[in-house]
Formats: C-alpha cells, structure tokens, sequence
C-alpha cells in the first residue's frame, strides 16, 4: 500500500495532474508558511511558475525548505541543498529527491560519521559519510534514499529538487 502511495505521489509530481481547479496550488501557495492538506478526492497541481517564485522567495530569505502539501504521513517540499550541509539519516522516513535544476552529486549508504540525534525529529545529522557511494545528479534524476540510509549532497552547483518525503513507521 505504501509503495503505491509512493508511486501515485511520486508520478503526480513528476508528470502533473490537472484534477485541482486552476489556482487552487497559487492560492495555497500564497497562504502563509501554511502547507496545503494533501486533498483526498482528487489530485493536486503544482504549476512550475509558482514554484519558480517559491525558489526565489526562499533563496531571498536564506531559508531551506518550504513544505507545499502536508499529507499526514507524507509531505512534497521545494528543498535548497547548501554546500556544506550535514548528512543525515533519518529513523522512520524515506526520501525521493526529484532534481529539477542545476547539479550535485549524492552521497548514500556508508556509515554517517559523528553521528548526533537533532532535537524534535527522529534524525542523526553527521560530520561526513564513510564508504558511501557517489552519485552525480542533474536535472530530470530521482534519487530514492530509504529509512536508515546516510545521505549528503556536494558539489553543489544551482541544484534544485522537491522532496517527497514519507513516513515509514
């Protein structure tokens, strides 16, 4: 059931559904920080312009991530990766990262160095990977990083993805 779920989220985003009345996303999007609820009778539509804008507003405002959909055990995020961010892995949730601009290269698996527990989430943030396997990533790529699997970005160059995250316990 849930790699079904993974797989219907992961297609809407990556091929669009137009089942959502025009500007319902913009309207949503220009709520506060307030994420739309995932909508549970049709799908949902997120116009490249709107999150073009959602990009630019977050690079103004130096901040990282802006989730876009909350759906309870799931979430889609317009995410900026910085040079220099820790590596993570995440105890109960899995990642897809969906590339849209620019490059990087992922680093995955290995054993997350200096591990330390962040405060209110499930997460370890580390220093570095060790033995992890290098990937390059550029637009239109999908890199899929399981619950328990250290993962980290470098080489960061104008790299844009949406995040879909998902809840596995």
């Amino acid at each position: 059931m849930r790699v079904l779920l993974c797989t219907v989220v992961t297609t809407t985003v990556l091929f669009g559904a137009t089942a959502v009345a025009p500007g319902q996303a913009r309207q949503a999007g220009a709520a506060a920080q307030q994420a739309a609820s995932a909508p549970r009778d049709k799908a949902a539509y997120f116009p490249n312009e709107d999150l073009q804008s959602i990009w630019k507003d977050l690079e103004a405002k130096q901040v990282i991530n802006k989730r876009v959909l909350e759906g309870g055990a799931y979430s889609i995020n317009v995410r900026i990766v910085k040079e220099g961010d820790a590596p993570l892995v995440h105890a109960s949730s899995m990642d897809i990262w969906v590339t849209t601009a620019g490059t990087a290269t992922a680093i995955t698996g290995g054993q997350l160095v200096d591990g330390k527990k962040r405060p209110n989430v499930d997460d370890e943030a580390g220093s570095a990977i060790r033995d992890g396997v290098e990937r390059a990533l550029k637009a239109g790529d999908v890199l899929y990083v399981p619950a328990g699997v250290p993962h980290g970005f470098k080489d960061i160059k104008g790299f844009r993805a949406l995040l879909i995250r998902f809840d596995t316990k």
